[in-house]
């Protein structure tokens, strides 16, 4: 099987392909649109730093996840993180149901918008979450189970 190497054409296609989604996943960890397209930038430096030689695009896709994972996680354990609020300036939604599943999902603690958005949004099974996570299956299940309650709570608050 021939490895992909990496060259500025590889990144550019990386970025194309895959690029939302790893801003989408980084949102889903940050909660913040500034921050997710921060942690996307440094996604793709480390890519093009890396030495790391990539088998197939589910193999890349799969690092690519598992790198925004970490920095997003990193980003938002740091101190001066916990101490600041986002100004919500340009966020405009047409759908008020979406406008409020979106909010409830904000309102999640951030491993489990991760595990929300990569299942229902990424289409992931929970055994590929897990792995991603580097979590047990049963965990993402039981996981996954909490966190739709707490959205379900969240949503009927809201009405």
């Amino acid at each position: 099987m021939k490895e992909l190497s990496i060259n500025e054409r590889f990144i550019e296609n990386a970025i194309t392909i895959f690029g939302l989604s790893i801003i989408k996943i980084a949102f889903s960890i940050t909660g913040n649109k500034h921050d997710a397209e921060d942690v996307s930038s440094d996604v793709f430096l480390t890519l093009w730093k890396t030495k790391k030689r990539f088998e197939t695009k589910e193999h890349l896709k799969a690092w690519l996840i598992r790198v925004t994972i970490n920095k997003a996680r990193n980003l938002v354990g740091q101190a001066f993180y916990k101490h600041c609020a986002e100004l919500k300036d340009d966020i405009y939604y047409e759908d008020k149901k979406d406008n409020r599943v979106k909010e409830a999902l904000s309102k999640l603690k951030p491993k489990a918008r991760a595990i929300v958005y990569l299942y229902y949004y990424e289409g992931y099974s929970h055994k590929e979450i897990g792995q991603l996570l580097k979590m047990k299956e049963s965990s993402i299940r039981l996981r996954a189970l909490r966190a739709r309650e707490k959205m379900r709570e969240i949503l009927e608050d809201m009405e």
